[in-house]
């Protein structure tokens, strides 16, 4: 009765731009804001209702709280912050069992590549680069002892979103 092709993408759109809102704020501030997480799961509900055709939710509802309890355990070990594992748990929510398992490849190939940016010489360079064309602030970030684990994730949320706009 609600179904509709349009509302469907254009809550896909929004759960995109959620995800990047909370990529951007990572890198800008080591900070995901919990208003962000909370309209991720509320979109949710919309999208499944409105959606043509049928949504695992059932199976992503289960995912989600895998993903949270898992991610709850990193991190208490100081590995994930809060932030990056409610993104990470709402970004699954919405993968469902047949994203799931590609987005969180994606975002672990970003992550760590990320990774190795930051713990390589290169990331001096990047620095300089970055103080040279007046971003100064962008170009610390490469410099700091943290990673914004929401950028990987951030990629994660894009590769979920056109997964679910094609079918």
């Amino acid at each position: 009765m609600f179904e509709s092709v349009y509302a469907s993408q254009v809550s896909i759109a929004c759960f995109v731009s959620l995800v990047l809102v909370a990529a951007v704020s990572d890198v800008v501030a080591y900070r995901i804001p919990n208003v962000v997480i909370v309209m991720l799961l509320v979109l949710y509900p919309i999208f499944v209702i409105v959606t043509p055709g049928e949504v695992e939710w059932i199976y992503s509802l289960v995912i989600f709280a895998a993903v949270m309890g898992v991610g709850l355990g990193l991190y208490a070990l100081r590995i994930f912050g809060a932030g990056d594992v409610k993104l990470l748990a709402a970004i699954m929510l919405w993968a469902g069992p047949a994203l799931a398992l590609p987005a969180f490849f994606i975002g672990a190939v970003v992550s760590g590549v990320i990774a190795v940016v930051m713990l390589s010489s290169m990331r001096f360079l990047i620095a300089n680069a970055l103080s040279s064309v007046s971003r100064q602030s962008l170009g610390d970030k490469f410099l700091a002892r943290s990673m914004p684990w929401g950028t990987g994730l951030g990629v994660s949320g894009i590769f979920v979103g056109w997964g679910l706009m094609v079918g």
